[in-house]
């Protein structure tokens, strides 16, 4: 069963724009009496400060993943079943992100919180690679020539080095949540670090070629 690619990714678009809608509701500030006074404002904002900074950082590794997701969806020529549902697991793995978040929020050094929290982003990005590699084994990707087919190899290698690199660190912050959360929230900033260091591809020439063998095979007469 080949499915169109646009409808897996604008599926997938959904629950994760959901899943950020979701995580938002956790901060709720804390009610004041009026007249209220500066001192007991500013109590409220940093009673508050660790749910907002915990979601600020789910957001942004939410929408890393996001990025990837579309990156490898671009790359994709075609999708069969067990991608369909290895692309399922890993929206079930992203979509639990709202409970350590809020469980981190309300309780940032809390050992089992970091631990839990680590334990969820590592699925996440394990899920994902599962995916990526799947899809590199089973020629799902774009091959139509062979410098494009080399071009994405590339792209793919330097993204699971990366991935390696993020469950490995996502992985370790759960035994180091124990000995120090710090150590753990450290662990927890190395892979959003990662993905913004140049890899020396230019992803956007890549994706311009992608798009223009796509907009060739939709104009091709049957």
């Amino acid at each position: 069963m080949n499915i169109n690619t646009n409808r897996v990714e604008s599926f997938s678009d959904g629950v994760i724009s959901i899943i950020i809608t979701i995580m938002v509701f956790n901060i709720k500030f804390p009610r004041v009496k009026t007249p209220y006074t500066s001192a007991e404002l500013h109590a409220g904002l940093m009673v508050v400060a660790p749910n907002l900074i915990t979601y600020l950082f789910s957001f942004l590794v939410i929408g890393i993943l996001w990025l990837n997701h579309h990156h490898i969806y671009l790359m994709l020529q075609k999708v069969d079943e067990k991608l369909m549902w290895l692309n399922l697991h890993f929206l079930f793995w992203i979509s639990l992100i709202p409970f350590p978040t809020s469980m981190l929020g309300g309780n940032p050094f809390l050992p089992e919180s970091a631990a839990i929290y680590g334990g969820i982003l590592f699925m996440s990005a394990f899920s994902f690679t599962i995916m990526r590699t799947y899809a590199m084994r089973h020629a799902l990707m774009h091959n139509d020539n062979k410098v494009m087919e080399k071009k994405i190899k590339l792209v793919n290698n330097k993204a699971k080095l990366k991935n390696y690199i993020g469950m490995a660190a996502y992985f370790l912050s759960m035994p180091m949540a124990y000995i120090s959360v710090y150590i753990s929230f450290v662990c927890f900033i190395i892979p959003p670090i990662l993905f913004f260091i140049p890899d020396g591809i230019d992803d956007e020439v890549v994706a311009e070629q992608i798009a223009e063998i796509n907009t060739n095979a939709s104009n091709t007469p049957l």
